[in-house]
């Protein structure tokens, strides 16, 4: 498969350049290993504070700061003095895994999957002729904190939207360990790919 020989290579290149989320590395090199299946653009999960020229401009957005784990009250009222121009949101992301199928009963099989596993926004669509599943869940927050470098919000509250947004990455994070187990599960019906292996043992990947 061309294209999942492209998106391995994307990821191991990604990988050697730091470029990837620690945390989720070995849940994506098992789902890659799967065959029929590879992964695109994932995300860990995430809390930070972004600014945002105006409402919808998100192409032209800047994190002050973004972290891949609980986020320190002291961490985000450091960021909040480099805000400049724009409206101030912290954020607060559930992980987030696109895979595509190589076909419509693959891409069903993966949204159950993901759907048992308590991501509860897991969606699958056709795009370019690829089965498309985002696995996805349900905590996310975003709280407004000022404009134009103008923090509009006391401390107390900016201690309380963080706490709020670390609670909800914590528990959507918490998940992870129960979506690992049913795809070590779904490798184990469908088989490894033979491609991933190889190129994994080209790019000098670590397989636990």
């Amino acid at each position: 498969m061309k294209a999942k020989r492209e998106a391995l290579v994307s990821l191991f290149t990604a990988m050697r350049e730091g470029k990837v989320d620690e945390d989720i590395i070995d849940l994506l090199l098992l789902i890659n290993s799967i065959n029929g299946v590879y992964t695109t653009s994932s995300c860990s999960g995430r809390i930070g504070i972004m600014e945002e020229p105006d409402l919808g401009a998100k192409p032209l957005a800047r994190w002050l700061i973004k972290v891949h784990r609980p986020m320190e009250f002291e961490e985000a009222r450091g960021a909040l003095r480099n805000a400049e121009k724009g409206l101030i949101f912290l954020k607060s992301q559930p992980p987030i895994f696109h895979i595509v199928a190589e076909d419509l009963e693959g891409a069903r099989r993966l949204h159950e999957l993901g759907l048992s596993s308590g991501f509860k926004y897991t969606t699958f669509k056709v795009v370019s002729k690829r089965y498309l599943v985002e696995i996805n869940a349900t905590e996310y927050l975003t709280a407004p904190l000022g404009r134009d470098g103008r923090i509009l919000v006391d401390d107390e509250y900016l201690s309380f939207a963080v706490d709020l947004g670390n609670d909800m990455l914590r528990r959507s994070k918490g998940r992870l360990p129960r979506l690992e187990e049913r795809f070590r599960a779904l490798r184990e019906e469908l088989g490894g790919d033979e491609l991933f292996y190889e190129l994994a043992e080209r790019f000098e990947v670590k397989l636990r």
